[in-house]
């Protein structure tokens, strides 16, 4: 799976600019590692569904970003990071990059040679206006301020898979979350100077306590396994030490990151949802 490893590597470069002309590997007023989240999960679905590659030959599914969905029973809406839709006609909201592939330049993605082999050899997923919605998903990160954001975390993920649902209950809900395990980090909240001109205030996390906290918290998270319930169908839980200092992002395999073959292990929720599109779109 190369998700996230695209998603650590891209993390760290610093490439997010704030209003002092600091460069950020995150920033939380930016969308941007959502979008490499989403990104690395489609791109190790295509890779993994053959039917949803020969969807796309045939022009039958395409990808819209930044989709705004209403939930038709209570009329609420939410946008969502990335979908996979059936195209419809029109002019994209927006105009977003044209292809899956055009998104790698338009996030600065970093890709390894093997990787960007592998996107070369996949059909090309056209971006397009969105007709019925197939998949949605949604990416997050609790970064900093772990205990705090916990709240807010939750309900934004509840009311991913909610509205996706109230809209469309064929559709796929996929959601991710990214936890930072790092013992420092460096927050763009707290830090809104030139950092050439003034040293950092740098944040200490009590770990790993801070991180078992929101790990505990998305289990909680509701998931389904048929349709009419309510949850996520597929959903994630990565961990990474970001210190958002310039070093390196790292991946972290241990605990308290879901172990392989958890049902919240990254390479389970691929596996879940590529099997769930397979079944349920068998005969778009």
């Amino acid at each position: 799976m190369f998700g996230p490893s695209i998603l650590a590597r891209t993390l760290s470069r610093p490439t997010r600019e704030d209003a002092h002309g600091n460069l950020w590997q995150y920033h939380s007023r930016s969308d941007h590692h959502s979008k490499v989240a989403c990104w690395g999960i489609l791109f190790d679905l295509l890779l993994t569904c053959g039917l949803l590659r020969s969807h796309i030959e045939s022009g039958k599914v395409a990808f819209g970003i930044n989709h705004k969905m209403t939930d038709f029973q209570h009329n609420r809406k939410k946008v969502l990071d990335l979908v996979l839709c059936t195209p419809a006609a029109g002019v994209p909201k927006g105009r977003p990059p044209s292809t899956f592939a055009a998104m790698v330049e338009h996030y600065e993605i970093d890709l390894s040679d093997d990787e960007r082999s592998a996107l070369v050899a996949l059909p090309q997923l056209v971006g397009a206006p969105v007709g019925s919605v197939l998949a949605a998903l949604e990416a997050k990160a609790c970064m900093t301020a772990h205990q705090r954001a916990l709240p807010r975390l939750y309900d934004e993920l509840n009311s991913s898979h909610a509205t996706t649902h109230g809209a469309t209950d064929q559709a796929i809900a996929a959601g991710f979350v990214m936890v930072n395990v790092a013992p420092t980090f460096v927050s763009t909240d707290l830090n809104k100077w030139p950092l050439s001109q003034m040293p950092p205030r740098v944040s200490d996390h009590v770990q790993p306590r801070a991180a078992e906290l929101v790990v505990a918290k998305m289990t909680q998270i509701p998931r389904r396994s048929k349709l009419g319930d309510a949850g996520f169908d597929a959903f994630a839980i990565t961990a990474v030490d970001c210190r958002n200092d310039g070093t390196p992002v790292r991946l972290i395999e241990g605990p308290p990151a879901p172990a392989s073959g958890d049902i919240y292990s990254y390479e389970s929720m691929i596996a879940r949802f590529a099997h769930i599109y397979a079944t349920r779109f068998a005969h778009l």
